[in-house]
């Protein structure tokens, strides 16, 4: 993989994309290192396992992309992390330690997408105690995080694809304009402030960045239930 001449060409968003295949080929190297599974029986892993390696070795592999892509040099850079395979083992660790598209929050559905006590309710509720972690649906960044009429307090993250989720209605905020989220990362607790009856997390798609469409049809297609 040649990473100083796609260096050259690549958007930010796309050079923090190489990043991730860095980081997730580094742990690819850790598995085969310390387990003793190649890359390609890599699907054998258990989540945990993965996670752990993950967690281990993240800070090291972002520290050498951003120097890589500060100097543009991969050959200083990335000539010791522990890559085994960019190929079987890059796709299986990719989809087991980061799926791409995950269910906000955990708790209890009480509330559909559309006409609710006399306007159009844009999103849908699921309910669970204060301080409950709520998760970004996707990867991408936030820009919005603080009080909003309604909401009380919202985050709203625009994603690669150019779609936006929003989320209402939290005791607290865990991230600011800005910030890269991944999928999956907590970025809130539940709470009940706005206009609200009971903590909730309000959750809200639209899928071209300005009209809100059923997010329970939007998770059943990317295989979330609730």
């Amino acid at each position: 993989m040649n990473f100083e001449s796609a260096a050259a060409q690549q958007s930010t968003t796309t050079k923090r994309t190489i990043g991730r295949r860095v980081g997730v080929a580094a742990v690819v190297g850790v598995m085969a290192s310390t387990t003793g599974v190649s890359a390609a029986n890599a699907q054998t892993l258990d989540y945990n396992t993965v996670q752990t390696a993950v967690d281990q070795y993240a800070p090291q592999a972002a520290a050498m992309v951003n120097d890589y892509v500060a100097t543009g040099s991969s050959a200083s850079v990335l000539q010791n992390l522990p890559v085994s395979d960019y190929g079987t083992g890059f796709g299986v660790i990719e989809e087991i330690a980061a799926p791409s598209v995950v269910k906000p929050a955990q708790g209890t559905f009480t509330s559909g997408f559309g006409p609710r006590w006399g306007s159009m309710h844009n999103g849908i509720d699921i309910a669970n105690a204060i301080g409950t972690p709520i998760q970004a649906v996707m990867a991408g960044t936030v820009i919005d995080s603080g009080p909003a009429s309604g909401y009380g307090q919202w985050i709203r993250i625009r994603h690669e694809d150019g779609s936006i989720s929003v989320y209402g209605h939290m005791s607290s905020l865990y991230v600011g304009v800005g910030q890269w989220v991944s999928a999956g990362q907590t970025i809130a607790g539940m709470g009940s402030e706005g206009f609200s009856t009971g903590s909730h997390l309000h959750f809200e798609i639209w899928p071209n960045g300005v009209t809100p469409v059923d997010p329970q049809a939007w998770l059943a297609g990317h295989g979330i239930y609730l």
